[in-house]
């Protein structure tokens, strides 16, 4: 089996479906926290996207269909899946016409879970029998996903301030000033470290930012300035592209977002010490 650079095997299972989850229509709901999220609600024809955070795609009742792009040879054909990790980065199309989970895991602390078949489908069950309130930190801990201290200071301070201030560090220059890193040094370490360009992480938390600012009140348009997008029509092209659907398909659901559990990266507030780096610029 092919590892990816996100550190966890891209493994999809296959099984019976038990029946049982919840008959009547699952209304969709999203939990927002420290550099986690998670979707549960109907299945959506989403179009092919590209998502940032290494994602567990779980079926709560029917199967779902999913193809994954391969670089060498095109789209794969479509599969019949009732879970799936999606390792970040992975041009992907699904379809579900039936109540589904999206877990999307934090780069930060989440990537170096070494998940098993044994694993997820254990997971799956909790969530399918704990039903469509089950909560951010609780879906987490059905898959056994509990975070891991950062093993670089200086990256998991410029991450605690992205989390503060997403709409700031527009250039990547100011980002290794505050890593005290050269830019070469920074933008190798933090892929090293969270497995994803520091541009593209960026972007996941400046999403965050847009669900704090709906979940207070906030219209699209005030979201998208408030996390340092030019306009809303940049923000709904970015979110299509990253979640396989513009934010404002989302809101029209009636999704509900819950943003209790976002505590700023609060696992991240004592982090191990970094290791020890004797490249120059370090």
């Amino acid at each position: 089996m092919e590892r990816s650079h996100s550190g966890i095997d891209a493994i999809i299972v296959s099984e019976q479906v038990a029946s049982g989850f919840q008959e009547s229509p699952v209304i969709p709901r999203i939990w927002a926290g420290p550099a986690r999220a998670l979707y549960v609600g109907p299945g959506l024809d989403l179009s092919p996207h590209l998502n940032v955070a290494t994602t567990i795609a779980v079926s709560l009742q029917q199967p779902f269909e999913l193809r994954t792009w391969m670089k060498s040879g095109g789209w794969s054909p479509w599969r019949s899946e009732v879970i799936s990790v999606i390792p970040s980065e992975t041009l992907h199309h699904l379809k579900s016409l039936g109540p589904m989970a999206f877990l999307y895991l934090d780069p930060l602390t989440d990537r170096r879970h070494p998940l098993s078949r044994a694993d997820l489908l254990r997971g799956r069950e909790r969530l399918r029998l704990a039903g469509p309130l089950i909560g951010l930190d609780e879906a987490f801990a059905a898959f056994g996903l509990r975070p891991h201290r950062p093993r670089d200071v200086r990256i998991a301070r410029v991450v605690r301030e992205i989390e503060r201030r997403p709409d700031a560090f527009g250039r990547l220059q100011d980002a290794a000033a505050l890593a005290c890193l050269s830019p070469s040094r920074f933008r190798a370490r933090f892929v090293a470290e969270l497995g994803l360009p520091f541009r593209r992480y960026r972007l996941w938390r400046r999403m965050a930012a847009v669900m704090r600012s709906v979940a207070a009140g906030g219209s699209l348009t005030e979201a998208a300035h408030a996390a340092g997008f030019a306009s809303s029509a940049h923000l709904s092209s970015t979110f299509k592209g990253m979640f396989g659907l513009t934010a404002s398909d989302l809101l029209a659901l009636g999704v509900a977002i819950d943003v209790s559990e976002d505590n700023v990266l609060s696992e991240c507030k004592h982090p191990s010490q970094p290791q020890v780096d004797t490249a120059r610029g370090a």
